[in-house]
């Protein structure tokens, strides 16, 4: 499960910026869309610095990947990175913040949803979850 976790200067988005960019973040990804958090933090600028001095200008996104891990293959990664970077371009660069993606990788092996160990990737089970747009009982040996 893709969690974006995103730091931004009060006042930024607006509801509908924050749905647009949600809706754009789970556009990036093939799995199941329910998989796809993203939360936004409001931070005041006497709360947000870097290199000491406070910044009103930065969003910080920190990502955490549960459900593929991308840092195995290069050319992939690069890929999927720019097209991460293109679906939040639109809220930050192009809007004149400086930001930062971070990619954080948990191992499969320490993730469930809603107590279930999710299924493996293209499988009839993940299909299904995905079609269904929720976690739902399946036979392990079949996912």
């Amino acid at each position: 499960m893709p969690l974006w976790n995103i730091y931004h200067p009060v006042g930024a988005y607006t509801a509908e910026d924050k749905q647009e960019m949600a809706r754009r973040i789970a556009d990036v990804y093939i799995i199941p869309r329910f998989y796809v958090g993203v939360l936004f933090h409001e931070q005041p600028k006497d709360s947000f610095f870097m290199g000491g001095e406070p910044r009103d200008d930065f969003v910080r996104i920190r990502l955490d990947q549960f459900a593929r891990h991308i840092s195995k293959d290069v050319a992939w990664t690069e890929s999927w990175l720019r097209k991460a970077n293109a679906a939040i371009a639109p809220f930050v660069q192009e809007r004149g913040y400086h930001y930062e993606l971070h990619v954080g990788e948990t191992p499969r092996e320490l993730w469930l949803i809603d107590g279930l160990r999710p299924p493996r990737p293209d499988t009839d089970a993940e299909k299904k979850w995905k079609l269904e747009n929720r976690a739902s009982p399946y036979d392990p040996s079949e996912g």
